[in-house]
């Protein structure tokens, strides 16, 4: 690890975690989750950064769209 690498690691450690939110029935928020790794593996910026993410899945009434 070279002298830059490990000031960065230690400066993503000092940041506070990204925090992602997802509430939605289960394609979508899997599909949203495919998008987060995508996002985290094309920025260099994310590389040791903490993520936080919490994921309520509901399902969607037998009735209709509501």
């Amino acid at each position: 690890m070279t002298p830059l690498n490990r000031v960065k690691f230690l400066v993503n450690l000092m940041r506070r975690p990204l925090r992602i939110r997802l509430v939605g029935p289960p394609d979508q928020a899997a599909a949203a989750l495919q998008g987060i790794a995508h996002m985290v593996l094309r920025r260099r910026d994310m590389n040791g950064r903490r993520i936080r993410i919490h994921i309520t899945i509901r399902t969607r009434p037998a009735g209709g769209d509501r």
